[in-house]
């Protein structure tokens, strides 16, 4: 979906970094507890801020076992722990890098990334939860990976562009732009350029922001905006259409233009 060099120019600052509160978690912000062992002999033992541990264990022989214990014997200091083997966790690097080719979409690989360390189940441990879901940079979307990209095959036409916006209050807070090609890969990843925009009150706004992408980026298919409250609330939720009903329901949805299977599930929601 995503292409192997899509075009990555002009995005503004603060629209990115919003935008990237707004659906990425990262664990490197989290407080965490990092055990790094070796055959269960322990290399580090170790807080991500360097607050006091307590070590309820002191060699690896269950990791799962004694990623809980770790856990439940911090209560408060750490979102998660992570249990690591250290030639495991070479072992896992070295195969995904392996994988990597130079073609393929840019989505795929980072996906296939996450989804390899479930070959290493004793290797890479995190409690609570699995590695592959907490580690990294995690995509808050409200949908699996599979249905982000159906979605975007089934729902985008292809050679057009796509924005979204989102308000705090009346005020543009985040916008991302998108360009799919006629192969629907991702082939432009930016912002509008809000120097650029002269209209005040959200109506006049998206629609300028339309014009304005497509005049540097063809024809826009999808324009969807809405307040930051709403965001959220659509990113939290599986089912789209009936959060983007009641977004439009209290007059805080703009979704000009819409494609029309989008707008009938929206109808009829």
């Amino acid at each position: 979906m995503l292409h192997e060099n899509p075009l990555m120019v002009d995005a503004n600052v603060d629209h990115w970094r919003n935008l990237q509160s707004l659906i990425l978690e990262s664990a490197k912000g989290k407080p965490r507890i990092i055990v790094i062992h070796e055959d269960g002999v322990i290399l580090k033992f170790v807080h991500s801020r360097r607050a006091a541990i307590i070590k309820p264990v002191d060699r690896i022989t269950d990791p799962h076992a004694a990623a809980r214990a770790i856990f439940e014997a911090n209560p408060g200091t750490c979102d998660f722990v992570a249990v690591f083997e250290r030639r495991g966790f070479d072992a896992y690097f070295g195969a995904f890098q392996d994988t990597w080719r130079p073609d393929e979409d840019l989505d795929a690989y980072v996906q296939r990334t996450y989804a390899m360390m479930d070959r290493y189940p004793d290797a890479i441990v995190t409690y609570p939860g699995l590695a592959r879901d907490t580690l990294g940079l995690q995509w808050r979307l409200g949908a699996t990976y599979e249905a982000g990209t159906s979605a975007v095959r089934t729902l985008v036409e292809p050679e057009t562009s796509l924005v979204f916006g989102v308000f705090d209050g009346d005020a543009l807070w985040a916008t991302l732009v998108l360009r799919v090609d006629a192969d629907h890969r991702i082939d432009v990843v930016t912002t509008v350029d809000p120097t650029q925009l002269g209209a005040s009150g959200r109506d006049a706004l998206a629609a300028e922001i339309v014009s304005w992408v497509e005049a540097r980026y063809g024809r826009c298919s999808v324009g969807l905006f809405a307040d930051l409250d709403g965001a959220r609330e659509f990113l939290r939720a599986s089912d789209k259409a009936s959060v983007l009903a009641g977004i439009a329901a209290r007059g805080a949805l703009i979704a000009n233009p819409l494609p029309p299977i989008v707008a009938a599930a929206i109808a009829g929601a």
